[in-house]
C-alpha cells in the first residue's frame, strides 16, 4: 500500500507494519526483497537506497536485500546493470542450501 504520489508518512507507515510483519510470518519466504527507500525505511528503519542495495541485511526476521525501485529503474536505465547484479545475488542466495 502507498498513498498516491507520495510517500507515505511516519504514522501510515507504523499502522500498517503490523499487517506486513504478519504476512511475512504467514508466508515465511526464505528471504525478502524490499524494493525502493520506502520499504527500506519501513522494514529497516533505514533509507537512501543507493548506500543499501547490493547488500544482504536482516528484516522480518530473515536475509532482506534492497533492490532499486522498479519506477526508478524505468526512468534510469543505466541502473539497471546493479539491479541485475541484485537479481543474481538473490538466485545465488536462493540456491543456497
Amino acid at each position: 500500500w502507498r498513498p498516491p504520489n507520495r510517500d507515505p508518512n511516519a504514522t501510515e507507515l507504523a499502522m500498517t507494519m503490523p499487517f506486513l510483519e504478519r504476512l511475512v510470518e504467514l508466508v515465511d519466504p526464505k528471504i525478502v526483497i524490499l524494493m525502493g527507500n520506502v520499504s527500506c525505511q519501513a522494514a529497516l528503519g533505514r533509507n537512501g537506497i543507493t548506500r543499501l542495495r547490493g547488500q544482504w541485511l536482516t528484516g522480518f526476521n530473515r536475509p532482506v536485500l534492497p533492490m532499486f525501485n522498479p519506477e526508478f529503474l524505468l526512468r534510469t536505465p543505466a541502473a539497471k546493470r546493479e539491479a541485475w547484479h541484485d537479481l543474481l545475488m538473490v538466485k545465488a542466495k536462493l540456491n543456497e542450501r
